[in-house]
């Protein structure tokens, strides 16, 4: 399982940027999906660090537009529409949002890229520890991505989800080389 995890963190840390002047041009930004709260109805700090650091992109001219994807199997929870409303406040043009409402997992919005928007390039934005597996699965399936990583959140407000990326990444292999 270690193994795993450094294969996919090694073979993908070229793709990676946490500097806005150093990440290149796209066309588009994909923001991966989560939930604007957490459980306990606090903010969540990975959706906020999400949804800033796509808007900068999109003002600093790095991408034109913004695919949001997420999980929406109820009318009552909608990733995609809660990314929207928070981009439109932060001062993103609706017509420069996209939306993918079958991205449940990040493989599949990973490939909902390529199948609902016809891209093979663009950005990926997420957290540091999250892209490494988002980028391994597009370079699965020969896609050309990068990875806007956001600012790095303190181990005490990210280690049970980074525990959890440890065994996602696992999944993912499995998902990629045995069940497809």
């Amino acid at each position: 399982m270690i193994a795993i995890n450094i294969w996919m963190v090694a073979s993908t840390k070229d793709q990676m940027f946490s500097s806005l002047e150093k990440m290149p041009y796209n066309e588009v930004g994909l923001v991966l999906g989560t939930s604007n709260k957490n459980r306990n109805g606090t903010e969540n700090k990975f959706f906020s660090e999400r949804m800033a650091t796509a808007a900068q992109l999109l003002k600093n001219g790095k991408i034109d537009r913004i695919i949001v994807s997420g999980d929406n199997r109820t009318k009552y929870y909608n990733e995609p529409l809660m990314m929207e409303t928070a981009l439109i406040e932060l001062g993103v043009p609706k017509e420069k949002i996209l939306l993918d409402t079958a991205g449940f997992r990040t493989i599949e919005s990973i490939k909902n890229v390529e199948k609902q928007f016809g891209l093979k390039k663009f950005t990926i934005i997420t957290q540091e520890f999250h892209g490494y597996r988002a980028l391994f699965i597009s370079n699965h399936l020969h896609l050309n991505a990068q990875v806007m990583s956001t600012h790095r959140l303190p181990l005490k407000d990210s280690g049970n989800v980074r525990i959890r990326e440890f065994f996602a990444r696992i999944k993912a292999l499995a998902d990629l080389y045995l069940f497809t």
